[in-house]
């Protein structure tokens, strides 16, 4: 005897509970025909009628009926069972948001290290500068930076930013009056993350005359475009670590400033993290986080 066919008897019970082919055809998205041509196929393997087909409505037999009070329990519990074990894959998943600069910077030099310690847990990274909502996006964490802890989501401080300028040894040499905080005739590169030259030169009392601006859309950018001397950037205490222990980039005069927005990891209070989500937590921390900001 051959086997009875899983696909129509899941169909016959959405169409049972329902008493619609339309509805049930919702629920699966298939054609209300794909439904009834579901059932027909079901009604030919068992040799009995489990519909009574009427211009506009659908009603079960007496043998249809019967059929369903004993198969639905079984049906319900399959799914459950199917779904379980589907959330038992899904917990070994976690999804990561992080802002550009971060993760080519830090988070992907380290990953081949997490990988080799947790093997079986699957990092799906969402690099954007964009800050979605946490469930509108699917993350489980998201490194973002905050102007401080949102009280709506567990955060985390990984690194309290300050501000400085930067440029190449080259654009310092061509524009010597730097040294002394003298903005002339140099380009001020702007970056969405850090809009505080204005900030940065009130606070210094710093002098400009024919400066030009130049505007990007990432930190990246902007330190690149100074790497390559196009003019002065500000970066912070995190970002510029590299560029400046390589030499590609220098301090032209001392002046610095609190960043207005700082790192932080984030994560919504409820649902609580999987075990797996609570490791990549756990790493973040212990591999990024500041140790200034560790309590002695």
């Amino acid at each position: 005897m051959s086997q009875p066919p899983l696909k129509a008897i899941h169909c016959f019970c959405l169409a049972a509970q329902h008493l619609s082919f339309k509805k049930a055809a919702d629920e699966v998205a298939v054609t209300p025909g794909a439904i009834s041509q579901q059932i027909k196929s079901l009604e030919n393997w068992l040799g009995v009628t489990l519909f009574e087909r009427r211009a506009r409505s659908i009603v079960l037999t007496e043998a249809g009926n019967a059929y369903y009070r004993r198969i639905a329990p079984l049906m319900d519990e399959l799914v459950s069972v199917s779904q379980s074990m589907q959330q038992v894959d899904r917990l070994k998943v976690v999804h990561l948001a992080l802002p550009p600069a971060f993760a080519l910077l830090f988070v992907g030099p380290a990953l081949p290290a997490f990988h080799a310690r947790h093997p079986d847990i699957e990092l799906q990274l969402n690099v954007s500068p964009m800050l979605y909502s946490l469930q509108e996006a699917g993350n489980d964490l998201a490194v973002r930076y905050l102007p401080q802890a949102d009280e709506q989501l567990d955060c985390t401080l990984l690194s309290r930013l300050e501000l400085f300028p930067l440029c190449s040894p080259g654009y310092l040499a061509a524009h010597p009056e730097l040294a002394q905080g003298r903005l002339h005739g140099v380009t001020l590169i702007h970056d969405l993350l850090h809009q505080d030259w204005q900030r940065l030169i009130q606070a210094h009392g710093l002098t400009l005359s024919a400066t030009h601006r130049l505007h990007v859309d990432q930190a990246m950018i902007a330190h690149q475009a100074a790497e390559n001397g196009l003019g002065i950037a500000l970066g912070d205490s995190l970002h510029s670590r590299q560029g400046l222990e390589s030499g590609r980039l220098v301090v032209p005069f001392a002046a610095t400033l609190p960043a207005r927005r700082h790192l932080y990891l984030a994560h919504a209070r409820k649902p609580l993290l999987s075990p797996a989500a609570c490791l990549v937590k756990r790493w973040i921390i212990d591999t990024f986080r500041d140790p200034a900001l560790t309590p002695a």
